[in-house]
């Protein structure tokens, strides 16, 4: 469900979308993701990843714009049709580290296994 306090957005997913789809594994469909990195302070070598990934459920009425900072992890996936199932992102509470958020496919075929610093969602009209 989302059910997390640490998401930017998640509270205007949460009016917009019907509570029978507030799951993340029905937002299975990739239409676009991007990737980037880029230097922080480069006298140090200091870089961040970001991944922007476009979500849709499966009649594609809604669309979620989903950002990830401060990647950390493995994906890997199926380009033939671009579809994942069983997407689950985990909040933990502790703040030491940068790692506050889990995100993983429960399928054996997927390798999505991403951890990040922050996360932002924005519903597409």
């Amino acid at each position: 469900m989302f059910d997390h306090k640490n998401i930017d957005g998640i509270e205007i997913l949460k009016e917009k979308i019907p509570s029978e789809l507030q799951y993340w594994h029905f937002f299975g469909n990739i239409e676009e993701m991007h990737y980037c990195s880029r230097a922080i302070d480069e006298f140090y070598c200091d870089y961040t990843n970001t991944i922007t990934m476009l979500l849709t459920n499966s009649d594609k009425r809604y669309r979620i714009e989903l950002n990830l900072y401060n990647i950390r992890g493995d994906l890997h996936f199926d380009m033939a049709n671009g579809f994942f199932s069983g997407f689950t992102i985990d909040e933990f509470s502790t703040s030491a580290s940068d790692n506050h958020f889990h995100l993983y496919s429960c399928e054996q075929d997927i390798g999505f296994d991403l951890y990040c610093e922050k996360i932002r969602a924005v519903l597409k009209e």
